[in-house]
């Protein structure tokens, strides 16, 4: 009872003393215990540890005095007392428990600071058991820990060579590769030879996303959707893939074979929310906005602020889209808030409402008042370049880019921004070159940077530079800007048979398409 009052009083070092003598006297490890909680409250891990000890040894069978013992051991840096405790459990446990031990070592020392001390102890405590392929992986995990690829291959090998379908093996193998290609080479070896491996399947595929080997990475993920349809991963990775390809059939369908597997297996997934934004996306690309609309009805905006706040703006930005400006304006003012974040995604959302409405003045107007309020906010800076640069306001749009460059020297848009107008006006083409370059720099994937490339080197008359460059962007991403770039230089270059079959692709998607118009009369070309 002193104990517990001279804590309240904030007494703690006096509480701790006394909580501990008490332990000791009464042999109780609750005490103990308490005394251990006191010491972690005033971040003293040497008393914390004394008092850990105690309670170990008032009760040795407890699993978690026992875990708590260890983490403060490593946290003390007592790597020697780890091993002899290990060496003796392991010692004394048997093979199936083994297993689990190596992995729990493993797991222990990677908290410490020094991972090669952390790698030594764990090979020595593993020596009696070269034997067993699991403590070979633990020792190429804790090779991987301290960058030591060579010796984590090594391990890994030794693992395979015990036990050759090894999933655990063959994973750490792949992440200790040379390279991404390496390792899906590595992956797709071992998966001939064990197609059932569901892991190694799945991090084969999401390399070969990280590749932007889409084609490859579906067929791996519908591989995985053949041996069990109700697979939600693979449903939702493979809606995910179908949405960026623009394969909106595919997408739906995926998608939806998601929201039923999910419900039959009873599972409140967090990607459920996601899928019904998606599909409202599909739908509103498809101007299906009704459609739209009904899949947002289905998310529930109680859940999450943030997804409330999501749900109404796609509503108004969907309304907005059928023509009904001012209920989807209405939709923006009634979530009228404080907080500076919601207020910049809601003044955003507007202005883009208004110049999609061609309503471009109003939308200018929105977002100078939204850059007195924020005069920081490279957000709401960009968007109203862009809008300057939609009323011919070329000035305004290079001022406010060049101050975004100013506030954020590492802003890709800005520059790409900034390159494109320029060589799109056929005006500086080499200071456009260079802003361009600068961008994709910043942001080497982006697709729309890319293109932006393809457009300056079009413009200063470098074809085949240009048919590469916009070529690779439409491989990364394939929108209809980038093909209606591409389907110029085709033109220009007599390839106007492939330069058409592009150009009516994004007819179909979209006839009412500016650019695509605007091209099609320039070059005189009649689909």
């Amino acid at each position: 009872m002193s104990a517990d009052i001279a804590e309240q009083r904030g007494l703690d070092i006096y509480a701790y003393e006394t909580m501990l003598d008490v332990a000791k006297e009464t042999g109780d490890p609750r005490l103990a215990r308490r005394a251990a909680e006191i010491a972690v409250k005033n971040r003293n891990v040497k008393d914390a540890l004394q008092a850990v000890r105690l309670w170990y040894r008032l009760a040795p069978q407890s699993g978690e005095a026992e875990r708590y013992l260890v983490g403060f051991l490593v946290l003390d840096n007592r790597l020697d007392e780890v091993k002899d405790m290990f060496s003796s459990k392991l010692a004394a446990a048997s093979p199936e428990q083994r297993v689990s031990l190596f992995y729990q070592l493993q797991q222990i020392l990677a908290g410490t600071k020094d991972k090669s001390d952390a790698f030594a102890v764990l090979e020595e405590v593993l020596v009696p058991y070269q034997n067993m392929p699991e403590a070979h992986v633990s020792l190429a995990i804790s090779a991987l820990l301290k960058n030591d690829s060579a010796r984590a291959r090594e391990e890994a090998q030794k693992a395979l060579a015990l036990k050759p379908d090894s999933e655990m093996a063959v994973l750490t193998f792949a992440q200790a590769s040379a390279s991404p290609s390496v390792a899906v080479e590595v992956l797709s070896g071992f998966l001939e030879k064990y197609p059932a491996s569901r892991e190694v399947r799945v991090s084969l595929a999401r390399l070969l996303v990280g590749q932007k080997k889409y084609e490859q990475a579906k067929q791996e993920f519908e591989k995985l959707l053949s041996s069990d349809s109700q697979d939600l991963m693979a449903l939702y990775s493979l809606g995910l893939l179908s949405v960026q390809q623009n394969d909106y059939r595919a997408a739906e369908k995926y998608l939806q074979s998601y929201l039923v597997a999910a419900a039959a297996q009873e599972k409140e997934k967090p990607e459920s929310t996601q899928v019904l934004f998606l599909l409202s996306q599909i739908a509103e690309e498809q101007r299906h906005y009704d459609k739209a609309l009904q899949w947002l009805s289905q998310i529930n905006p109680d859940a999450d602020d943030e997804v409330a706040l999501g749900v109404d703006i796609k509503k108004a930005q969907i309304y907005a889209r059928k023509g009904k400006v001012d209920k989807a304006r209405k939709i923006i003012a009634d979530m009228e808030s404080k907080n500076p974040y919601e207020r910049e995604r809601l003044l955003l959302t507007e202005a883009q409402i208004l110049r999609d409405a061609k309503k471009t003045r109003e939308a200018l107007n929105i977002l100078q008042a939204g850059m007195a309020e924020f005069p920081e906010n490279t957000n709401i800076l960009y968007d109203y370049a862009l809008t300057a640069e939609n009323l011919g306001q070329y000035a305004e749009m290079e001022k406010a880019l060049k101050r975004i460059i100013k506030i954020d020297p590492n802003h890709p848009q800005a520059y790409n921004a900034l390159g494109y107008s320029l060589a799109d006006r056929q005006l500086r083409l080499d200071e456009a070159f260079t802003l361009i370059e600068k961008a994709l720099q910043l942001a080497p994937d982006d697709p729309f940077i890319t293109d932006s490339l393809g457009w300056v080197l079009y413009r200063q008359g470098k074809l085949d530079l240009a048919e590469k460059n916009l070529r690779q962007a439409y491989q990364l991403r394939p929108d209809n800007e980038i093909a209606i770039h591409l389907a110029e230089v085709l033109w220009i270059k007599g390839e106007q048979q492939e330069a058409r079959s592009l150009l009516l692709q994004v007819k179909k998607k979209n006839p009412d398409n500016e650019l695509l118009n605007s091209t099609l009369r320039r070059l005189e070309i009649g689909l």
